[in-house]
């Protein structure tokens, strides 16, 4: 296993402190092997805990997901005089899952890990039978230096970061994509079975959903609309151009659901001169871009938004929260915020007229806060460190692979 050193990093403070720690994300990001590393991790440190691994999705375990069964099977595996650490995978799948957990937190007879891939469930559950005793963990699908990681595991050389680039903005960053060298056909194939399972588990089968066509045209319009101004009347007012029969609570009710399911982030935009949100449109990214190019296929006149994408969801990975800003008439594509500092990011891909240059640095140019700004993109004929006005140009492999920010 490759290990994620930011993930371990974040929860290694939270081990043995009697909350339950939570890996929450999409499916297939890393969640189980990331809490698997954790059981290791405790393991190697004193070999003689007692480990409860509990994986839900195991046909040989569905009697668990009944909550009764569930709690005496964990009660059943504790070893009195000993530290006793429970993993279970995706507890969202038990009906009641927070009452067995609640129990277990106030017996204190075990040191409580769980994975969950439906944020909706496991946050209205955590505020009504577990508030302040959960910590969670954001996982996210692999950022660019975890690909390299990767790569170097199977390969036994690190790759160039320009050179995973431009594999990366091709297939995502789902860690089974980047196990070994794979083919980009064999890749989207993985990609479609991820998405369907996404689909089928997280959105049909949980909310049932009927019409299933309608959800698959939203979801195709959030694919192919990636960082464009975007609202739930825009995609009503399509399909109903398309002639299907559908109103605009089902159109909320399934982005909502698309949201739970980690498959697309909704991300506001904020009045940097009034200091306040704007109910406005929004724009919405996906939680990988190879799921996109899976669905609709690779198209290079988009790779501007892949870009984009890519660098909202590093802020995210690196604990920004990050929003829209807007200036007057102008926006900034990211306003990133973490211990009391900015930063503000124009995305782009290449600078190819002045009219470019003159968008991308001079939307940023009225900021006057003192914290920094860049323009991020993949241009052969821009280097990092070269300026406009002050404003700091820097290459989008660079970017994603340095530290200083």
């Amino acid at each position: 296993m490759v290990k994620r050193l930011v993930y371990g990093n974040k929860v290694a403070p939270f081990i043995g402190n009697n909350n339950a720690k939570v890996f929450m994300g999409i499916r297939r990001c890393g969640k189980s092997t990331l809490m698997q590393m954790t059981a290791n991790d405790i393991v190697s440190k004193d070999p003689d805990v007692n480990v409860i691994d509990v994986n839900l999705e195991l046909w040989s375990n569905r009697h668990l997901l009944d909550a009764d069964a569930l709690y005496r099977h964990i009660k059943d595996r504790i070893v009195p005089d000993k530290e006793n650490h429970l993993f279970v995978d995706e507890i969202q799948d038990v009906k009641e899952w927070e009452s067995v957990i609640r129990s277990l937190i106030a017996e204190r007879c075990c040191d409580v890990y769980l994975t969950g891939s439906n944020s909706s469930l496991l946050y209205s559950e955590y505020g009504t039978y577990l508030s302040g005793r959960l910590n969670t963990v954001s996982v996210q699908p692999l950022t660019l230096r975890e690909c390299m990681d990767f790569r170097e595991s199977s390969e036994g050389i690190r790759p160039e970061a320009s050179d995973t680039l431009n594999e990366y903005l091709i297939l995502g960053g789902f860690p089974d994509v980047w196990l070994r060298p794979i083919s980009r056909d064999s890749a989207y194939s993985m990609l479609r079975d991820i998405y369907a399972h996404i689909i089928l588990k997280d959105i049909v089968q949980r909310h049932g959903v009927k019409n299933t066509e309608v959800l698959g045209k939203i979801t195709g319009f959030l694919c192919d609309n990636i960082g464009n101004n975007t609202s739930p009347h825009n995609i009503y007012t399509k399909l109903i151009a398309e002639k299907e029969r559908v109103d605009i609570d089902t159109v909320y009710q399934y982005i909502g659901y698309l949201e739970e399911a980690y498959f697309v982030t909704k991300v506001k935009r904020f009045d940097l001169k009034g200091k306040k949100h704007l109910e406005s449109d929004y724009k919405y990214y996906i939680a990988d871009i190879g799921l996109k190019h899976s669905l609709l296929g690779f198209r290079r006149e988009d790779v501007s938004k892949h870009i984009e994408n890519i660098v909202y969801y590093e802020m995210i990975a690196r604990g920004y929260e990050v929003y829209i800003g807007k200036a007057g008439n102008k926006e900034i594509d990211f306003v990133g915020e973490r211990m009391g500092k900015k930063i503000y990011i124009q995305a782009t891909y290449v600078l190819a007229s002045d009219e470019t240059i003159e968008r991308e640095f001079g939307n940023l140019k009225g900021i006057q806060d003192g914290f920094p700004k860049y323009v991020v993109g993949k241009d052969p004929e821009w280097k990092t460190g070269d300026q406009v006005d002050g404003i700091v140009y820097r290459d989008l492999a660079e970017f994603l692979t340095s530290d200083d920010w």
